[in-house]
């Protein structure tokens, strides 16, 4: 029972996941037994146990709360990051836009000057100096 009550702490337990294997550390898949006993022989079996219905159903309920809980603070955890990927993607598209305008007017400059250049060798050339 060592098993079922560490594993509640993950998943919820009910007669049918309780038997359940834990993960295997060589696959790291979960692996589910099939068992020959109904719902109704587990259940007597554990009322044997000492364990009543209402008790087990109150502890699984509290387990799923709790594992909704932490689900629901994952969730926002993940949207709270992906918010903030999101600021950070528009702060590089802002930046990239600024580095090709200022690349842009470097080579509008760059194309202008050329012009003059070529410009005033042609006008040395035929012997006007400027």
């Amino acid at each position: 029972m060592a098993s079922a009550t560490s594993h509640s702490e993950r998943f919820a337990v009910t007669p049918r996941s309780a038997a359940r294997i834990a993960l295997s550390p060589n696959s790291g898949s979960a692996r589910v037994l099939k068992t020959p006993l109904s719902d109704e022989d587990i259940w007597k079996r554990l009322k044997e146990a000492g364990f009543d219905e209402e008790s087990i159903k109150r502890r699984d309920k509290a387990a799923l709360i709790a594992y909704i809980a932490k689900l629901e603070a994952e969730i926002y955890e993940h949207q709270h990051h992906m918010g903030l990927l999101i600021l950070e993607r528009k702060e590089w598209l802002s930046k990239y836009e600024e580095a090709k305008s200022a690349a842009d007017s470097a080579e509008l400059n760059l194309k202008r000057e050329q012009v003059s250049h070529v410009s005033d060798l042609a006008d040395a050339k035929n012997g006007k100096i400027v």
